[in-house]
């Protein structure tokens, strides 16, 4: 059974009414970042532009690119010429601290190179990577530090019928100055091999990496 309303509880109301009617004052907008004074300066221009909010850690920017071009000739060493029609997007974001310096930078990617023996396809092979990747600096504010760590799948080469002549699944690693590594597996035409911490030129030498792709656009 409901309590009848007190005298008390209508005069308390009434005093509340106005505060809830007009709610809370609403919150500064965040501060403006400016980037000339983000360190390195230098934002990539092709993610402009660039989302910069200020956060407790300091300054994080996003970005996006997207691109899709035409056929155009493909600097590649097949028997033939072979052209290319590149389908991208990228989204990354930079954390800096509260110095204002870069110490991270991530980014996500869906990337297709599509391939074919005439100047305006149809194409007859594709290759795509579909990956995460993370770029710590070991020197806040300082790139030339910083480690690119790949996730997921940084090669997929394969024929317009769907036959994979390549492809690799895992974590690519590359410190500065240092040799790349490459854990996960491959699978080349149907044979997968492991790997762990090893040389990327032994993963996918730069011959059999030409091979892999003029084999995918002349179906050879």
């Amino acid at each position: 059974m409901n309590r009848p309303t007190t005298l008390g509880t209508v005069a308390v109301l009434a005093l509340a009414a106005p505060l809830l009617l007009t709610g809370p004052a609403g919150a500064d907008p965040p501060a403006e970042i400016d980037q000339s004074l983000l360190v390195p300066s230098t934002l990539d221009s092709s993610f402009a532009p660039f989302d910069c909010r200020m956060r407790p850690t300091g300054p994080v920017c996003t970005g996006e690119r997207h691109i899709a071009t035409d056929w155009g000739l493909f600097d590649f060493p097949c028997d033939v010429p072979v052209y290319v029609r590149t389908v991208s997007d990228r989204y990354t974001t930079r954390y800096y601290d509260l110095d204002y310096l870069n110490y991270d930078r991530r980014f996500r990617l869906n990337d297709i190179d599509y391939l074919s023996t005439s100047p305006t396809g149809p194409a007859t092979a594709t290759i795509s990577a579909n990956t995460r990747f993370d770029e710590p600096f070991a020197v806040p504010g300082d790139d030339v530090t910083r480690t690119i760590i790949t996730h997921g799948v940084p090669w997929d080469i394969r024929s317009s019928n769907g036959r994979a002549i390549f492809r690799a699944v895992g974590t690519l690693v590359e410190p500065p100055g240092e040799v790349r590594t490459f854990t996960g597996h491959t699978t080349v035409d149907g044979v997968t091999t492991t790997y762990h911490d090893t040389q990327l030129s032994q993963v996918l030498p730069d011959d059999a990496f030409v091979d892999y792709v003029c084999r995918a656009v002349t179906g050879e």
